[in-house]
């Protein structure tokens, strides 16, 4: 009688020391599903915050698309394309550079805001399918809207003196002394954009300059 109660009490012990195992192990695998599940909605938030930082930062976008020789003087056309996602920016916060280096190293540049000449040749913006500096009453564009393309002109010259008859980096100073140009276009909001200018068929109008 004496060793049934002893066996008894011993499989007691092992069957309460298996349900306090037991109960342990659902109380840990508890623990670590809430531990990842926290962990997940920590990451998936983070990543919601870099995204919006991302698009925030970022939220802005313009390629050059196409450039081409304009007139038979140091005038360029160019075709840009802004990112379809973004805000309207203001033509006059769009900033250009207009950079090129002679053989013997001597610098040129010219910048301003976009449709701003600095007194040499007019500046034209238009947006693609809309009518041309030609077309009578015509006006430069003064927002560009997301995911539009937009032709504008540009005219060679210097910071000082940007109507020079030079044409410092223009079609016809590139094919003089056989040089590229650079052009960089500086948005708001955004990543700044950069096109080397390579003449394709020298001075000829209409001939691609990239």
């Amino acid at each position: 009688m004496r060793r049934l109660r002893i066996d008894s009490d011993i499989k007691g012990a092992v069957g309460l020391g298996a349900m306090i195992i037991f109960i342990g192990m659902i109380l840990l695998s508890a623990i670590v599903s809430f531990t990842i599940i926290h962990i997940t909605e920590e990451l998936a938030q983070d990543s919601q915050n870099t995204a919006e930082d991302v698009r925030r930062d970022f939220a802005n976008s313009v390629l050059i698309t196409g450039a081409w020789v304009y007139d038979n003087q140091d005038d360029m056309l160019f075709m840009m394309e802004f990112g379809a996602t973004g805000d309207p920016i203001s033509r006059v916060d769009v900033m250009y550079v207009l950079t090129c280096t002679e053989p013997d190293g001597t610098f040129h540049y010219r910048s301003a805001a976009l449709g701003d000449s600095m007194g040499g040749a007019p500046i034209y913006v238009w947006r693609v399918g809309d009518d041309d500096p030609n077309s009578a009453g015509f006006t430069n564009v003064n927002n560009f809207e997301p995911g539009a393309r937009y032709f504008f002109t540009l005219d060679g010259g210097t910071q000082a003196s940007p109507g020079g008859a030079a044409g410092e980096c223009g079609p016809p100073h590139l094919d003089t002394h056989g040089i590229t140009a650079n052009l960089w276009l500086h948005i708001p909001n955004g990543p700044s954009t950069h096109q080397i200018l390579s003449l394709s068929n020298g001075r000829e109008i209409g001939s691609q300059i990239i």
